[in-house]
């Protein structure tokens, strides 16, 4: 079975749904579109910022077509 994912292709949009998780989460993925890769890294540094802000650390990430699924995990 195949799942459709919709990737953010707004920052604003993107740190929004991080805000709106719920803070005891242990671990997430987050869609975010090729066209939020930037060349220095800006718009994935305010999404990843916000994330740590809220206890979550990068885990990784899969490259797909058309955009990469983030993973973050509980800080230890």
């Amino acid at each position: 079975m195949q799942t459709s994912v919709r990737p953010f292709t707004d920052v604003e949009a993107a740190i929004a749904a991080v805000e709106a998780l719920d803070g005891e989460l242990r671990k997430f993925e987050l869609a975010v579109g090729d066209n939020l890769q930037d060349s220095i890294g800006l718009q994935m540094a305010q999404i990843t910022d916000r994330a740590l802000a809220r206890g979550w650390e990068p885990s990784g990430f899969i490259q797909k077509e058309g955009f990469r699924l983030y993973r973050y995990r509980a800080m230890r």
